[in-house]
């Protein structure tokens, strides 16, 4: 009804459906588009950084490895047997045959390397598992604009449920983690290229250690400001989860 009691007629009611569609369908399209961007700009991201992070992780793993010895020595196994079989020659020879099959032993792994392959293989698993999020969350945004086309009645009324589905289930929380999983794989594996150069270099180490702790310093505020100030336009995906 307008004013009283005169109604709409048929075709300004048909209009007023058509104009809302048309409202809905155009939120709905830039909202997908959006997420789409985002995600694909995440996709090439997470590539890339688990590539590289791939070639770092075929080296760090051989320090894992126990350093690769001879064989056991045949003189010491031979003293082993006659000192088996002449309890009188036990006494004589088996501090020496102890010291030997010791040094047969490989070194223990250093804790440094364990730390680092720790944090170098937790930021790979977190990269890949960015991208495996982002490709699943593209899945669903290709069910949600299948089989709504036009600005029809039927399919406005399709479009806003799906929309009012996206909202229920989170979605774009879902969005909002994959760039925030990426950033934790960066530091991981800043984290793990520090506890490298340290037990290498400490010039280098140090150089690096301030060019981090710069970038750590400058994401951190970054992030924080929008917390404090409103007309700070520094938002993130981790000032918005925040």
């Amino acid at each position: 009804m307008r004013q009283g009691n005169e109604l709409y007629t048929a075709k300004e009611t048909e209009e007023a459906w058509s104009k809302a569609a048309a409202i809905v369908q155009t939120y709905s399209d830039e909202l997908v588009h959006r997420w789409n961007n985002e995600i694909d700009t995440y996709l090439v991201y997470a590539g890339l950084f688990s590539a590289i992070l791939t070639a770092f992780n075929v080296q760090s793993y051989l320090l894992l490895q126990p350093t690769p010895t001879a064989g056991p020595d045949p003189t010491v196994l031979l003293l082993l047997q006659i000192s088996s079989t002449n309890p009188s020659f036990v006494n004589t020879t088996q501090p020496s045959t102890a010291q030997s099959t010791n040094e047969n032993f490989p070194p223990p792994v250093p804790r440094w390397a364990v730390w680092l392959n720790t944090l170098w293989f937790s930021g790979l698993v977190l990269s890949l598992t960015s991208a495996s999020i982002g490709i699943m969350v593209k899945q669903w945004l290709n069910e949600y604009t299948s089989g709504i086309p036009g600005t029809s009645l039927h399919a406005a009324k399709l479009r806003q449920y799906r929309l009012n589905n996206l909202k229920r289930w989170h979605v774009e929380h879902i969005v909002l983690i994959i760039p925030v999983l990426l950033q934790l794989a960066l530091a991981l594996f800043l984290a793990g290229l520090l506890v490298l150069l340290w037990n290498l270099h400490h010039t280098v180490a140090a150089v690096i250690s301030t060019l981090v702790g710069l970038l750590g310093i400058f994401t951190i505020v970054a992030t924080l400001l929008p917390l404090y100030d409103n007309t700070c336009a520094y938002l993130t995906p981790p000032t918005r989860l925040i």
